[in-house]
């Protein structure tokens, strides 16, 4: 009687998807009443005498014991640099482990964000590593861990009865949302009581919506603010025009179920649900100010005694030719391409070059060793990556192996102590895909980009055609006032 035409061709992604909304759709009303925010979550009282570990700070550990005390859901906005996977995670889990009976399932998006959750666990006690098992491919895993893969731990299987006993006698799951997606059987083998959710923000609502109805709490930990979820639909296919949607916050079908979450609980005023992490450790304090001004509403703050963010000089020495870099926030005004392909900038790629050679020049002037920590390349299209590389053939090959030349979407979740940024703006039709607005009218893509660096940013590109843009005009207006 009704047909659906789907604009896109199914495949296992969109009907993990169809299975997620039919689960979601069977779930008890309690469950579709609490993830439609109809129903006001519920908390116990904060035990306020529980201890963590001296690396966590008196902010978070407030927000900890809120965590802890959630019963059905807790939201953590975690913007750049605050510890939610170093710290927050990674002490909520071993607080659960080892004062409850809980099996708890760890989820993010990304197989390399996975890692890092492996890395927290890990990081609690050596014989972590015999506590979890992770969930997904060979291939797709950081060496160090494929030995806690649930498929090369059954190896050693030799009855189900072994397997199953396997199965249950491990109380933390390690995993990406599609690998536990498509290992829904595990459900029918063991009852899982809290699931914690990384990168929740990057995750559209369906992937969730139906396997959240599993726990008995969920946590997500995200920032709306940085990058979302990936889709390469028109936007304005996505918006939703029903109305009674809008009232439950369902306003574009590229929104992650965190975001609404978030805003949902914010407009009830539902402040045991979420919390909101301000102290960063990553970016200094001259970088931190434009982020936290146009984009973190000044909710950021420095972690307590932290030296390093607020020292007046990144070097302490500087030639003639180098003074330039004794600022921590430059902007340098590049040429446009006046060649047909709009994607590449040699002026910029030229200019990196250049940049590149003076800070190894500062660097070895101050004695400190160049790392594949130290120097990092933002870039927005792969054909100026690829022209960047050539042009870095001219530095010697040990250097150039240790610098990253990336977009922004690869470098979310990484930092860098220097971050050159090749905006490549040739035209102003350019503009509208470099920016990527959140429903708040945030530009998560200059956010991200902006927030990878810990102690200096340079921005190379056309100021003329960068100044089009608001945002971009007061970012560049914001770094010359400083130099």
């Amino acid at each position: 009687k009704f047909w659906c035409l789907e604009q896109d061709n199914l495949d296992s992604g969109f009907n993990a998807m169809y299975r997620s909304l039919f689960l979601w759709a069977g779930a008890p009303l309690e469950y579709r009443n609490l993830h439609l925010g109809l129903t006001k979550p519920r908390s116990l009282c904060i035990d306020r005498s529980l201890k963590f570990d001296s690396e966590v700070t008196e902010h978070q550990s407030e927000l900890l014991q809120k965590m802890i005390a959630a019963q059905d859901y807790f939201l953590l906005w975690g913007p750049p640099g605050t510890g939610k996977t170093s710290i927050m995670l990674k002490s909520l889990v071993r607080h659960l482990y080892e004062n409850t009976f809980e099996n708890i399932l760890l989820l993010a998006y990304t197989n390399r964000a996975v890692d890092e959750i492996c890395d927290a666990v890990m990081s609690i006690d050596e014989s972590y590593g015999e506590k979890f098992l992770r969930i997904g491919s060979r291939l797709s895993t950081d060496s160090k861990y494929e030995s806690q893969l649930l498929d090369q731990q059954i190896k050693w299987a030799k009855t189900r009865n072994e397997i199953l006993e396997l199965l249950l006698e491990n109380r933390i799951y390690i995993s990406t949302v599609s690998s536990i997606i498509n290992k829904t059987e595990l459900f029918n083998l063991k009852e899982f009581d809290t699931v914690i959710i990384d990168e929740a923000s990057q995750i559209l609502e369906p992937m969730l919506a139906g396997l959240l109805s599993k726990f008995k709490r969920f946590i997500l930990i995200g920032d709306h603010k940085q990058l979302p979820a990936v889709v390469v639909q028109h936007s304005g296919d996505s918006l939703i025009k029903l109305k009674d949607l809008h009232d439950l916050g369902f306003y574009n079908t590229r929104t992650s179920l965190f975001e609404r979450l978030y805003h949902r609980v914010i407009g009830n005023e539902w402040h045991d649900a979420f919390g909101i992490l301000s102290q960063q450790g990553r970016m200094h304090e001259e970088l931190m100010a434009f982020p936290n001004e146009y984009f973190y509403e000044n909710k950021l703050e420095l972690i307590p005694g932290s030296v390093r963010q607020s020292k007046p000089d990144f070097f302490d020495s500087f030639t003639e030719n180098t003074s330039y870099l004794q600022h921590r926030k430059i902007f340098i005004d590049t040429q446009e391409n006046g060649e047909i392909n709009w994607k590449t900038n040699l002026h910029e790629a030229l200019k990196c070059v250049d940049i590149i050679q003076d800070i190894c020049d500062i660097f070895m002037l101050n004695n400190i060793d160049i790392t594949h920590e130290s120097i990092g390349i933002i870039t927005p299209y792969r054909a100026q990556i690829a022209l960047i590389r050539k042009c870095m053939e001219s530095l010697p090959k040990e250097l150039s192996e240790k610098i990253t030349v990336d977009t922004v979407e690869r470098y979310q979740g990484g930092a860098r102590d220097i971050i050159i940024i090749s905006f490549c703006v040739n035209r102003l039709s350019q503009l509208e895909s470099l920016v990527s607005l959140s429903q708040e009218g945030i530009d998560r893509k200059l956010n991200v980009a902006l927030t990878r660096a810990k102690e200096q940013i340079i921005l190379v590109g056309n100021k003329k055609l960068l100044s089009d843009n608001k945002g971009y005009l007061a970012l560049i207006s914001h770094y010359e006032g400083t130099c």
